[in-house]
């Protein structure tokens, strides 16, 4: 008897893109906002005509057209392709996906430049023509790496205790601002450490040092779930995981839990 074993396809990286001379984003502010006050925010997409897109994948929204140009954006998808209207109002159809922001800034407020994505990532086309491109698998981890770092704001202060910190609310320490709290993901890290809590990959191991110290963070409790400002126990409401397996416990709504996927990783 022949036994086929079906390919487990990898999660994927897209390009979206942003053009503001062909299409005005109104409600910009509200929803960079949004993603402040609540660490997430819902969106739909167009990505063209590209079909091999999936929940889970992840994306970086480049904003192009007019200076500056780069990275404004970040999160999930969360949606197959679906074919509907174009947003030019033409009588063409396009392909959208749902999405779901973790990150998202104005262009003039914040902006990984696209003259350091060149330089950091040379093989990679910058400036599609459309949303639909994926990102070179050799650069996922670098990415990451950059677009997770490239705030002074993010390092951890050094005078805190690790502790409880509210997070999704306007709090002071030395200056106020609304975002989630990067004390508790330093304090997560520090805690678990930077192997994935699902299949224990550790990104240093396998990279040296170029891998050392990345690891994606993951809410037990989404904060867009909770829609208010609320206390985050980063001990035990947040945990190390790889990417790959952070996709897939955001693959299902309401989320997987870690004992659910590392149950599915068994079988």
């Amino acid at each position: 008897m022949t036994t086929h074993i079906q390919a487990i396809r990898e999660p994927k990286t897209i390009l979206l893109t942003w053009n503001p001379k062909k299409w005005a984003w109104e409600d910009l502010d509200e929803m960079v906002q949004e993603v402040k006050d609540h660490g997430s925010c819902l969106d739909q997409w167009s990505v063209g005509r590209s079909k091999d897109i999936n929940p889970g994948d992840r994306f970086y929204l480049l904003h192009l057209g007019i200076e500056p140009r780069g990275i404004i954006g970040s999160g999930w998808i969360i949606s197959e392709p679906e074919s509907k209207p174009h947003w030019d109002g033409s009588e063409r159809s396009t392909l959208y996906v749902d999405v779901e922001y973790d990150r998202l800034f104005k262009p003039d407020q914040f902006i990984l430049h696209i003259g350091k994505l060149r330089s950091e990532m040379p093989d990679q086309h910058w400036i599609p023509q459309s949303s639909g491109t994926f990102l070179r698998s050799m650069y996922l981890a670098k990415l990451d790496h950059i677009w997770a770092n490239i705030h002074a704001s993010d390092q951890p202060l050094a005078s805190e205790t690790p502790t409880d910190f509210l997070e999704g609310t306007a709090y002071t320490v030395r200056m106020t601002r609304y975002e989630r709290d990067p004390r508790n993901r330093s304090t997560c890290i520090s805690h678990h450490g930077t192997a994935c809590t699902v299949c224990e990959f550790d990104f240093k191991e396998r990279y040296g040092s170029l891998g050392a110290g990345f690891i994606h963070v993951h809410h037990l409790n989404p904060l867009a779930a909770t829609r208010k400002a609320h206390v985050i126990d980063p001990i035990h409401d947040m945990v190390p995981v790889c990417p790959n397996c952070h996709a897939m416990l955001h693959r299902k709504k309401p989320l997987l839990s870690i004992d659910e996927l590392r149950a599915i990783m068994k079988k």
